[in-house]
C-alpha cells in the first residue's frame, strides 16, 4: 500500500473518531442544557439517628414537627436545605399506607429501594428538574406518579429503568411548582416571605456549608450505558461511577475548607466541605 493510501486511511479515521466525539459532546450538551439537579435522597431505616450524624458536624436540620409526611405514599422525611437544593432522608412512616400505594403503582420502585439493605438496591434518589418544562423532554422512558399532595393536573414522573435497574440511583423528574427554590448567597434569603421567616435559619449551617457544587455516587455492577445513567452524566456537577460499595460523596463550596467526614458505616455518605 502506497504512503499516499496510508494517508488517507488515517485522515479519515480521524475524522470519524472526531465526528463520534462530537456526537458525544452535542449529546451531553442537549441533556445538560434542558436537565439540573433538584434535590437527592437517601432511604434510611433510622431517619433520627442518620440526621444526627449530620448535626453533630455543623449542619442544621429541619425541625421534625415541620418536616413532610408523604400522605398516601407511606414515607416521611428528614431535610437539610442548602442554598441550591436539598437532602432528604427518606424512609418509611406508615408500612399499612406504603404497602397499600405499592400495591397500586407496582412499576414504581420504592419498595425496592426502601428494602436495600435485604436485596441490594441503590438506597439513593436524584430528583432532577427540567429547564422550560414540557413532559415530553424527559429524555427516557418514564412512569406518571401522583398523590394528593400534588397539584390536581400535575404529576412525579418515574424512570422506568429505576425499578429494574435496582444498582442505578432512582431517577424522577418533578414538575415546576415543585422544584425547589434556590438562592445565590444567603443574602437572597430575605426573599422568603416574612410570615415564613423562621425557614431562613434552616439553611445557615454552622460548619459554613452553603451549597453543592459536585455530586458523586459510588454504585455496586451498575451499567453505565443505560439510558437513565446516559442522562445523569449529562447533567453538570455530577458523576456517577462503579465501586465495592454505595456512597454517595457530596462536595459543598468547591471544598475550600479541605475538610473531610466520612459518616460510614452508619450512612453511606462523604462530606467534603
Amino acid at each position: 500500500m502506497s504512503i499516499k493510501n496510508y494517508l488517507s486511511i488515517f485522515t479519515l479515521v480521524l475524522f470519524l473518531a472526531s465526528c463520534k466525539e462530537k456526537k458525544t459532546e452535542e449529546f451531553n450538551k442537549n441533556i445538560s442544557s434542558d436537565l439540573e439537579v433538584d434535590h437527592f435522597n437517601i432511604w434510611v431505616k433510622n431517619p433520627q439517628k442518620a440526621k444526627q450524624k449530620l448535626i453533630d458536624i455543623g449542619f442544621t436540620a429541619i425541625p421534625d414537627s415541620l418536616s413532610a409526611v408523604h400522605h398516601g405514599q407511606g414515607t416521611s422525611g428528614r431535610y437539610f436545605y442548602f442554598l441550591n437544593t436539598y437532602l432528604e432522608f427518606i424512609f418509611v412512616y406508615n408500612q399499612k399506607e406504603f404497602e397499600v400505594n405499592n400495591s397500586k403503582n407496582k412499576d414504581l420502585d420504592f419498595s425496592e429501594r426502601a428494602n436495600f439493605n435485604k436485596n441490594g438496591a441503590s438506597p439513593f434518589s436524584i430528583a432532577l428538574k427540567v429547564k422550560e418544562y414540557k413532559v415530553d423532554k424527559i429524555p427516557f422512558r418514564k412512569i406518571q406518579y401522583h398523590q394528593s399532595w400534588m397539584e390536581n393536573d400535575r404529576s412525579i414522573y418515574a424512570a422506568k429503568n429505576s425499578k429494574t435497574h435496582l444498582k442505578e440511583p432512582s431517577i424522577f423528574v418533578v414538575y415546576p411548582k415543585m422544584q425547589y427554590d434556590v438562592f445565590e448567597t444567603l443574602r437572597d434569603l430575605k426573599k422568603i416571605p416574612e410570615e415564613y421567616a423562621l425557614w431562613r435559619e434552616f439553611y445557615k449551617h454552622k460548619n459554613g456549608a452553603k451549597k453543592v457544587t459536585r455530586i458523586v455516587i459510588t454504585s455496586k455492577d451498575v451499567d453505565l450505558s443505560t439510558e437513565t445513567m446516559k442522562t445523569v452524566h449529562g447533567i453538570e456537577n455530577i458523576i456517577i461511577k462503579n465501586g465495592s460499595s454505595y456512597v454517595m460523596e457530596l462536595f459543598f463550596d468547591n471544598a475550600t475548607q479541605q475538610k473531610t467526614f466520612d459518616l460510614r458505616p452508619e450512612l453511606p455518605l462523604l462530606i467534603h466541605l
